[in-house]
Parts: C-alpha cells; sequence; structure tokens
C-alpha cells in the first residue's frame, strides 16, 4: 500500500496553481531528501504542442529562495534547454530581493527509497557541439584536456537513451563507478572532470538519470555541456 501511494504521488506531481499534472523522472538512486526555503518551477508536457511541448509555469518562483524543477521525463532537452538558459538568467539578473547562496536542483521519483529526491542543478553553459569542433567534441574514444586547465583531464561521457558510452565502450547508467575504474588516457596526477554530451532529442528521463548516477558516484562534472543533432 505505501509503495503504491509512492507511485500515485511520486511519480505524478500535481501543480496546484495550474491543476496540471508533471511525470517526474523515475531513478532508483537517493538523492537529497529536502531542501528549506524552496520555490517551485514547472515545465509541463503538452502533447498538443507543434515547435515545442515544453510549457514553463514559473508563477511561484520567488528570487531569494532555493529553486526545485519539476520538469515533465517525456521532454526531450531540445524542448527543456531553452527554459534551463531563460530561468538560469532570471537568477543571475540583479535585484534588490537577490540572496546570495541559493541552488537549483532538479526532482525526480527516487524508486530506491520511495519518495521525493533532488539532484542539485549548478549554473550549465548548453554549448553546440560543432562549437568546438568535431575532432574534440564528436569522438567517443580518448580524453582530453581541458581547454582551460590544464589540470583537469577530460572524460566525455555520451548520454544515450538506456546507454553511456565512454572512451569507446559501452556502460549501462548504474555503472559509474565502473566508468571510475576503467583505464584511459588521464595521467595520474590530473584529475578527472566529466563531461556529458548528448543529441537535443535525448529525453528528460534519460539526462536526469545520468545526472543522478553521477552526483551519486561523487565525480567532478563538468558545467558544460555539448548538445549536437545525430543526422
Amino acid at each position: 500500500m505505501v509503495k503504491s501511494l509512492f507511485y500515485v504521488i511520486g511519480l505524478i506531481l500535481l501543480c496546484q496553481c495550474s491543476d496540471k499534472e508533471v511525470l517526474l523522472p523515475v531513478v532508483a538512486e537517493g538523492g537529497i531528501p529536502e531542501t528549506q526555503n524552496h520555490s517551485s518551477i514547472w515545465i509541463f508536457y503538452d502533447p498538443s504542442g507543434q515547435d515545442s511541448k515544453a510549457v514553463l509555469n514559473k508563477n511561484n518562483k520567488l528570487i531569494n529562495t532555493n529553486w526545485i524543477f519539476n520538469i515533465d521525463r517525456r521532454l526531450t532537452m531540445k524542448e527543456v534547454i531553452p527554459h534551463l538558459q531563460a530561468m538560469q538568467a532570471d537568477r543571475n539578473k540583479d535585484s534588490m530581493h537577490k540572496k546570495e547562496g541559493m541552488i537549483n536542483f532538479f526532482s525526480y521519483a527516487d524508486s530506491k527509497n520511495e519518495r521525493i529526491s533532488l539532484v542539485s542543478f549548478p549554473e550549465i553553459n548548453f554549448v553546440p557541439a560543432e562549437e568546438l569542433g568535431k575532432s574534440q567534441a564528436l569522438t567517443d574514444s580518448g580524453s582530453n584536456v581541458s581547454e582551460t586547465d590544464s589540470t583537469l583531464c577530460l572524460v566525455k561521457v555520451w548520454i544515450y537513451e538506456d546507454y553511456l558510452r565512454v572512451d569507446g565502450k559501452t556502460f549501462d547508467m548504474e555503472e559509474i563507478g565502473k566508468i571510475q575504474s576503467s583505464p584511459r588516457q588521464c595521467e595520474e596526477e590530473k584529475t578527472e572532470l566529466f563531461r556529458l554530451i548528448y543529441d537535443e532529442e535525448l529525453t528528460f528521463q534519460s539526462y536526469l538519470k545520468t545526472k543522478v548516477f553521477l552526483a551519486a558516484a561523487q565525480v567532478e562534472v563538468d558545467t558544460k555541456e555539448l548538445v549536437e543533432t545525430l543526422k
């Protein structure tokens, strides 16, 4: 009965301000159980949308709070990213009400602990992959020195719907630990920095699942993400 109730409440969140539902991403991994002083931002799935099926509702947003993003798992990153960029710009605006130290979070249905959990969402620079050139962005094997810090070694993580590709090898999303221990071309004195690369048609479900497992593995993740369209 408890588990059934979790799936009713956890997988489908209801935004009281608009009586619309959000199907949260489902991830079998724990995260942050709660945060204080927060307001909610909603991105709904509207199947009738033509250019985009993503509908943003930020009516409850307060600039001096932590923000929790409740995003429907059926949306693609192409549909979600413009709203995330707009909200990041809102966060960075000067305001007399602005409070330092506020954090953004994504919510998801934590099926491992049967609750709603959170994963932190630092400011992300979503970059079209072609801007870095095919030699750097579009090869799924080999690791590179960071463009800005020679002490870091970039580990490119390609996200697909059901698996990851790292150094030319395929991993289940739950196998982040194996990715960490897998041999690669990073020099021992360099710190590994995981950079995410994905097609714009990737579902938010798969994107967030990867973010949650990376957070659980406590690896350092680049705030620059490469987004491309696979032909």
